[in-house]
Protein backbone atom coordinates (compact mmCIF):
# COMPACT_ATOMS: atom_id res chain seq x y z
CA UNK A 1 0.00 0.00 0.00
CA UNK A 2 3.02 2.40 1.07
CA UNK A 3 4.60 1.86 -2.46
CA UNK A 4 2.58 4.15 -4.32
CA UNK A 5 3.34 6.99 -2.77
CA UNK A 6 7.31 5.99 -3.51
CA UNK A 7 5.96 5.98 -6.96
CA UNK A 8 4.22 9.31 -6.80
CA UNK A 9 7.14 10.88 -5.08
CA UNK A 10 8.44 10.88 -8.71
CA UNK A 11 12.22 9.92 -6.87
CA UNK A 12 13.30 5.87 -6.95
CA UNK A 13 13.98 4.37 -3.54
CA UNK A 14 17.30 5.92 -2.36
CA UNK A 15 17.40 9.12 -4.01
CA UNK A 16 14.02 10.85 -2.69
CA UNK A 17 14.87 14.41 -1.40
CA UNK A 18 13.25 16.70 1.39
CA UNK A 19 12.05 18.48 -1.73
CA UNK A 20 10.60 17.95 -4.97
CA UNK A 21 13.22 17.68 -7.68
CA UNK A 22 10.93 18.34 -10.17
CA UNK A 23 8.43 21.59 -10.53
CA UNK A 24 7.61 23.47 -7.75
CA UNK A 25 3.55 23.45 -6.09
CA UNK A 26 1.64 25.60 -8.43
CA UNK A 27 -0.51 28.22 -6.21
CA UNK A 28 -3.87 27.12 -5.26
CA UNK A 29 -6.64 27.33 -7.77
CA UNK A 30 -10.46 27.84 -7.47
CA UNK A 31 -13.32 26.91 -7.25
CA UNK A 32 -13.96 25.66 -3.58
CA UNK A 33 -14.02 21.29 -4.68
CA UNK A 34 -13.88 18.19 -3.03
CA UNK A 35 -12.52 15.47 -5.07
CA UNK A 36 -11.90 11.91 -3.88
CA UNK A 37 -9.65 9.42 -6.35
CA UNK A 38 -8.52 6.18 -6.38
CA UNK A 39 -4.66 6.23 -7.86
CA UNK A 40 -3.15 3.12 -8.75
CA UNK A 41 0.95 2.78 -9.44
CA UNK A 42 2.53 0.39 -11.79
CA UNK A 43 6.04 -0.30 -11.66
CA UNK A 44 7.81 -2.81 -13.48
CA UNK A 45 7.75 -4.97 -10.43
CA UNK A 46 4.56 -4.10 -8.62
CA UNK A 47 1.18 -2.62 -8.59
CA UNK A 48 0.02 -0.11 -5.41
CA UNK A 49 -3.02 1.88 -4.49
CA UNK A 50 -4.26 4.61 -2.52
CA UNK A 51 -7.33 6.64 -2.21
CA UNK A 52 -6.75 10.48 -1.97
CA UNK A 53 -9.12 13.00 -0.57
CA UNK A 54 -8.35 16.23 -2.05
CA UNK A 55 -10.04 20.14 -0.80
CA UNK A 56 -9.34 22.82 -3.18
CA UNK A 57 -10.11 26.31 -3.41
CA UNK A 58 -8.30 29.85 -4.31
CA UNK A 59 -6.63 29.76 -0.73
CA UNK A 60 -5.84 26.25 0.16
CA UNK A 61 -5.01 22.89 -1.39
CA UNK A 62 -5.46 20.06 1.28
CA UNK A 63 -5.11 16.71 0.78
CA UNK A 64 -5.18 13.23 2.87
CA UNK A 65 -4.06 10.15 1.46
CA UNK A 66 -5.97 6.90 2.56
CA UNK A 67 -5.47 3.45 2.57
CA UNK A 68 -8.53 1.41 0.89
CA UNK A 69 -9.62 0.27 4.42
CA UNK A 70 -9.35 4.16 5.44
CA UNK A 71 -6.44 4.20 7.58
CA UNK A 72 -4.58 7.93 7.13
CA UNK A 73 -1.52 7.97 5.58
CA UNK A 74 -0.78 11.37 5.63
CA UNK A 75 -2.38 14.75 5.19
CA UNK A 76 -1.18 17.99 4.00
CA UNK A 77 -2.15 21.70 3.44
CA UNK A 78 -0.39 23.88 1.16
CA UNK A 79 -1.67 27.92 1.68
CA UNK A 80 0.21 29.26 -1.84
CA UNK A 81 3.27 29.82 0.71
CA UNK A 82 3.70 27.20 2.97
CA UNK A 83 3.21 23.25 3.34
CA UNK A 84 2.34 21.71 6.30
CA UNK A 85 2.00 17.82 6.43
CA UNK A 86 1.68 15.17 9.15
CA UNK A 87 2.26 11.54 8.14
CA UNK A 88 1.34 8.04 9.74
CA UNK A 89 4.43 6.01 11.42
CA UNK A 90 3.01 3.71 8.87
CA UNK A 91 4.36 6.01 6.30
CA UNK A 92 8.30 5.54 5.07
CA UNK A 93 10.13 8.16 6.17
CA UNK A 94 11.46 8.84 2.40
CA UNK A 95 8.08 9.07 1.00
CA UNK A 96 7.29 13.25 0.17
CA UNK A 97 3.48 14.04 0.03
CA UNK A 98 4.09 16.67 -1.77
CA UNK A 99 5.44 14.86 -4.95
CA UNK A 100 1.95 13.54 -5.51
CA UNK A 101 0.62 17.05 -5.25
CA UNK A 102 3.10 18.13 -7.79
CA UNK A 103 1.53 14.93 -10.02
CA UNK A 104 -2.28 15.95 -9.60
CA UNK A 105 -1.37 19.82 -10.07
CA UNK A 106 0.65 18.45 -13.93
CA UNK A 107 -2.65 16.39 -14.88
CA UNK A 108 -4.86 18.88 -13.71
CA UNK A 109 -4.00 22.75 -13.54
CA UNK A 110 -3.98 25.09 -16.99
CA UNK A 111 -1.22 24.83 -18.75
CA UNK A 112 -0.03 28.68 -18.46
CA UNK A 113 -0.16 28.55 -14.76
CA UNK A 114 2.05 25.41 -14.63
CA UNK A 115 4.24 26.89 -17.20
CA UNK A 116 4.91 29.89 -14.95
CA UNK A 117 6.71 27.74 -12.27
CA UNK A 118 8.89 25.85 -14.55
CA UNK A 119 12.39 26.42 -14.24
CA UNK A 120 14.72 27.07 -17.41
CA UNK A 121 13.94 24.31 -20.06
CA UNK A 122 11.56 22.87 -18.87
CA UNK A 123 8.44 22.96 -21.01
CA UNK A 124 4.57 21.98 -20.68
CA UNK A 125 2.21 21.26 -23.59
CA UNK A 126 -0.94 19.74 -24.61
CA UNK A 127 -2.27 18.13 -27.82
CA UNK A 128 -4.88 15.91 -28.68
CA UNK A 129 -5.98 15.37 -24.75
CA UNK A 130 -2.22 14.57 -24.17
CA UNK A 131 -0.07 16.63 -21.95
CA UNK A 132 3.77 16.51 -22.32
CA UNK A 133 6.62 17.84 -19.96
CA UNK A 134 9.81 18.45 -21.06
CA UNK A 135 13.17 18.91 -20.09
CA UNK A 136 15.45 20.68 -22.64
CA UNK A 137 14.16 19.16 -25.04
CA UNK A 138 13.76 15.31 -23.27
CA UNK A 139 10.03 14.14 -22.53
CA UNK A 140 9.85 13.50 -19.32
CA UNK A 141 5.96 13.06 -18.78
CA UNK A 142 3.35 12.45 -20.80
CA UNK A 143 -0.12 12.67 -19.13
CA UNK A 144 -3.59 10.72 -21.50
CA UNK A 145 -6.63 12.28 -20.72
CA UNK A 146 -8.40 8.99 -20.89
CA UNK A 147 -11.97 10.00 -20.39
CA UNK A 148 -11.22 13.95 -21.18
CA UNK A 149 -13.77 16.61 -19.33
CA UNK A 150 -13.37 20.26 -19.69
CA UNK A 151 -14.07 20.56 -15.95
CA UNK A 152 -11.63 17.94 -14.25
CA UNK A 153 -11.13 14.67 -16.30
CA UNK A 154 -12.78 11.83 -14.77
CA UNK A 155 -9.63 8.80 -16.18
CA UNK A 156 -6.09 9.78 -16.39
CA UNK A 157 -2.87 8.02 -17.39
CA UNK A 158 0.61 9.96 -16.16
CA UNK A 159 3.74 8.06 -17.43
CA UNK A 160 7.31 9.10 -15.80
CA UNK A 161 9.90 8.11 -18.04
CA UNK A 162 12.49 9.47 -16.03
CA UNK A 163 11.50 7.71 -12.92
CA UNK A 164 9.80 4.86 -14.71
CA UNK A 165 6.10 4.12 -13.23
CA UNK A 166 2.63 4.92 -14.17
CA UNK A 167 -0.21 6.49 -12.55
CA UNK A 168 -3.90 5.41 -12.84
CA UNK A 169 -6.22 8.24 -11.48
CA UNK A 170 -10.21 7.85 -11.69
CA UNK A 171 -11.97 10.30 -9.88
CA UNK A 172 -14.64 8.56 -7.64
CA UNK A 173 -16.30 11.63 -6.72
CA UNK A 174 -16.12 15.79 -7.62
CA UNK A 175 -18.24 17.88 -5.85
CA UNK A 176 -18.48 21.96 -5.25
CA UNK A 177 -18.33 23.00 -1.86
CA UNK A 178 -19.88 26.38 -1.04
CA UNK A 179 -17.98 28.56 0.39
Amino acid sequence: MLGILSGCALMPTGQVSDKPESMPIAQPLGPSRRIVQQIDAVWADRKESLLAVLELDARHIAMAGLSHSGLSLFNLTYDGSTVVSDRSPLLAESVNPEFIIIDLQLVYWPIAILQNKLPVGWRIEEVDNKRYLTVNGKKQVEINYVSPDPVWPKVVELVNFRYNYRLHIKTISYDFISE
